[in-house]
């Protein structure tokens, strides 16, 4: 598309929204970040510029009287430093990442609902409550860095190669049917249906079973937020099963996550765990943890993540395959306002593989 022309449909939107939704709002988030990496497990060991989870969006209500409005977001990813054509965003293409440039149909939150005193109902795309839960826990101490807890957004098992530290799983659900409750003294519930919407035709033939009910995956969170602490704990269950005729590894999969922080003065400190049964449908256990800490003063805070994983097939799919996964991460930044801050991070990790033959691997990175 001719540049003046996206530039003049751009704007146009901007402007145009305002009179197309009532309170519309605008916003955004532009995270750039440089990064020495030597990443032994995907032999990688040079410098590049990242895109971490830059995005525009468009939110807003309309009154509809009696204490009802109708809301709205649309949220997309945006890679700042890439037209989207290049080998570093087909690389960052994957689960967790931005793509390049505008992600298009690979949206962010975005969904359409009701909301009033008895809370609010929205349908879309979505972060599952068991993610919601997972940030309210406020252990997340610089997001979508180098030391972001975040396995990726995906359903898969084992740790990471490119999240030096991060081990807790966190998915954004298409066809979302969602409820979030109101505020009752510090408590907020939330809850997820998704739809498998099974093809019959081909994906049943695939899977073997006909997901095509309204909660084929479900979801749940329970968040509390009050005198300093955050605390929460969140469920999700994803329906993976398949024959043994097709593949025998699939299963179901469920994840549980709980979590709390506590705020004291300048210092905040806590802990999260995770309990996965069946990740990415294999049959497998998962647990993780993590403790994490934060230091502010003034304008700049420093803070610090120590994380652990453990992965352990089932001995039917594969017997010493085990995977130990450990690492920490510090980092200092410098908030010049409350829209602005410049930071320094650095993290380590370790594969160590019980498989024979395989040795140990140690990822770091400074951004």
């Amino acid at each position: 598309m001719n540049k003046k022309l996206l530039a003049a449909a751009v704007a146009a939107a901007v402007v145009a929204s305002p009179a197309a939704f009532a309170e519309s709002t605008v916003y955004g988030k532009m995270h750039a970040s440089i990064d020495a990496i030597d990443y032994e497990t995907s032999n990688e060991d040079n410098y590049e510029v990242n895109s971490r989870a830059s995005r525009l969006g468009f939110k807003g209500s309309e009154d509809l009287g009696n204490g009802l409005k109708a809301i709205y977001q649309i949220e997309l990813g945006i890679d700042i430093n890439s037209s989207g054509a290049d080998g570093q965003a087909a690389r960052n293409s994957g689960a967790g990442s931005d793509g390049g440039g505008f992600w298009g149909t690979k949206t962010r939150n975005t969904f359409v609902g009701l909301s009033g005193d008895w809370g609010t109902v929205l349908v879309g795309r979505h972060d599952t409550p068991a993610k919601m839960a997972f940030y309210a826990a406020g252990n997340e101490r610089l997001g979508d860095s180098v030391i972001d807890l975040n396995l990726g957004n995906n359903l898969t098992g084992a740790p990471s190669t490119n999240a030096p530290i991060g081990v807790f799983h966190e998915y954004r659900a298409d066809d979302a049917i969602a409820y979030v409750s109101p505020n009752f003294s510090g408590f907020t519930v939330v809850g997820a249906m998704i739809p498998g919407e099974d093809n019959k035709a081909t994906t049943a033939q695939t899977f073997g079973s006909e997901r095509d009910g309204i909660a084929d995956h479900y979801s749940l969170g329970a968040m509390y937020k009050g005198n300093g602490l955050k605390a929460s704990v969140g469920y999700a269950s994803y329906d993976l099963d398949g024959p043994s005729t097709v593949n025998n590894n699939l299963d179901d999969y469920e994840v549980m996550q709980a979590g709390a922080s506590y705020t004291m003065n300048n210092f905040s400190f806590g802990a999260q765990y995770e309990d996965s049964e069946n990740p990415g449908g294999t049959k497998a256990d998962y647990t993780a943890w993590a403790v994490t800490g934060k230091f502010t003063f003034g304008n700049n805070a420093i803070s610090a993540v120590y994380t652990y994983a453990e992965y352990e097939p089932s001995s039917s799919v594969c017997s010493n395959c085990d995977i130990d996964r450990g690492g920490w991460g510090l980092a200092a930044e410098h908030n010049f306002s409350k829209r602005t801050k410049v930071y320094a991070a650095y993290a380590a990790g370790e594969n160590d593989y019980d498989t024979v033959g395989v040795d140990d691997e140690d990822d770091d990175v400074f951004s």
